[in-house]
């Protein structure tokens, strides 16, 4: 549907949106267009290859690594909104947001990106989640920002579906937001528009406004990984983009693993004579299955075996040394730690390597973490406009504070340790020590410490008579 209607658009916007800035044009080459139908069919199928007619079995190895990703990058996210009656007002209608969070991350590492998109339902703010093959970007701004997209929504009635368009683009300090409804019997073509009173969901819903504000009213969560696929393009690419071919041999090498069982099966050759005939003029034998060879022997019962036992010695340990190795080089090519994919028991054990291989996991975590808390502040700065537009709630400041976590690199047992041997050495207060480690609320670690301190004073006082 995605590629139908990005066809339709590029051949109509002009006549749909010719007022609107730079509504020529929508920016998705040839290239991206290909790679988001991979990447979303990787996602969610395991890859093109995987078909019933190739009879490939996937392992799903692009939907762990975006979930591995998702996982690692919103584990520990806390954020905080402090200011104003205003702060708690945006805070509350976050919420629901923030817990379906790692969903959405997921999916935005699978597609290069989603789009955080704000809307007013009566005094609610609620956020709406467009995922990378769902919106086609249209402007960016000289920093690559994106200021301009068309976002789709369908209902269907019956034997009618109902194809909303909503364009954002953002220029001179002025939102405008233009929407257009049309009607279809068929996913063929959008069919003919309609007013948006047709469509109840969409009664309430201005064709065209105008806002005055200092940035877009929506956000882009882009995975800030290197584009490869369009080296050009300002949009995201897929957390295991640059693995795909690799991917694609996990899953050949899983195949050759699996026809290693099949074909090692045990069977039985059987002779004629071995089995009871009955009364349709077939054989019988009391313990058979699928595999079983029945009448394939011949010659003088004398003169040989009634059955011989087919149980080839399996090679499975090395197709899965195999398999092994080529999960190692995705989780180098995806930039994850080696054991995330791959089987941790065969991985070095030298403290330098362990490192290493965190640090590497590590790295691609925070930058995903930057540009998602980069998406988040855009997407707040939307919600508070439209507090502001719609006067949801009075006017006031907010100050969000973002807490994460860097465990993927200290072990948390690890990390107390360390800080321990710092509040040993006096490089470390021990009352913060006590609030974050130890669970203390600040007063009672401001008690301990002023009383460690007492003690520890006490004993250095004490002298000796000679």
């Amino acid at each position: 549907m995605f590629q139908k209607l990005l066809r339709w658009l590029r051949a109509q916007i002009g006549t749909l949106f010719g007022d609107a800035p730079g509504a020529n044009d929508i920016i998705l080459s040839g290239q991206m267009e290909n790679a988001l139908a991979l990447w979303a069919q990787m996602y969610e199928t395991g890859g093109p290859w995987c078909t019933a007619k190739n009879d490939l079995h996937s392992l799903h190895i692009a939907a762990s690594v975006a979930r591995e990703f998702a996982r690692l990058v919103t584990m520990e996210l806390e954020v905080s909104l402090s200011g104003s009656p205003r702060a708690d007002y945006l805070a509350e209608q976050l919420a629901p947001f923030l817990d379906k969070l790692p969903n959405y991350t997921e999916i935005a590492c699978a597609l290069g990106g989603a789009v955080f998109k704000p809307y007013v339902s009566g005094d609610r703010l609620l956020v709406d989640v467009v995922q990378g093959d769902c919106f086609f970007p249209t402007t960016f701004d000289t920093t690559g920002r994106l200021t301009g997209a068309i976002f789709s929504e369908q209902l269907k009635r019956k034997n009618t579906i109902y194809t909303r368009l909503e364009r954002h683009e953002y220029a001179a300090g002025v939102q405008t937001i233009q929407n257009k409804a049309f009607a279809s019997s068929s996913t063929a073509s959008l069919g003919q528009e309609i007013p948006l009173a047709d469509v109840p969901e969409w009664a309430d819903i201005a064709p065209e406004v105008r806002i005055e504000v200092e940035r877009p009213l929506f956000a882009y969560f882009r995975i800030p990984l290197a584009n490869r696929n369009d080296r050009h393009s300002p949009l995201g690419a897929s957390v295991y983009a640059p693995a795909v071919d690799t991917i694609h041999d996990a899953d050949e090498q899983f195949g050759r693993l699996l026809w290693e069982y099949e074909g090692g099966q045990l069977a039985i050759d059987v002779d004629a004579a071995a089995l009871r005939p009955t009364g349709d003029g077939g054989f019988q034998m009391d313990q058979r299955s699928g595999r079983l060879y029945r009448g394939c022997m011949t010659g003088n019962v004398a003169d040989r075996t009634l059955f011989n036992v087919f149980a080839p010695a399996l090679r499975d340990e090395a197709y899965l040394r195999g398999l092994d190795g080529i999960l190692k080089r995705i989780e180098f090519q995806c930039g994850l730690a080696y054991g995330t994919l791959s089987d941790p028991q065969n991985v070095d054990k030298t403290a330098t390597e362990i490192m290493a291989s965190k640090q590497r996991s590590y790295s691609t975590v925070k930058s995903i973490q930057h540009a998602l808390q980069e998406a988040l502040d855009d997407l707040l700065y939307a919600m508070n406009a439209y507090a502001d537009l719609y006067q949801l709630v009075p006017a006031g400041s907010y100050t969000a504070v973002y807490n994460w976590d860097d465990s993927i690199v200290n072990d948390p047992s690890e990390r107390k340790q360390l800080f321990w041997q710092y509040v040993q050495a006096g490089k470390f207060p021990m009352q913060r020590y006590l609030t974050e480690f130890e669970g203390y609320s600040q007063e009672e670690a401001a008690q301990i410490a002023a009383e460690t301190s007492a003690e520890n004073n006490a004993d250095e006082a004490l002298t000796f008579a000679p």
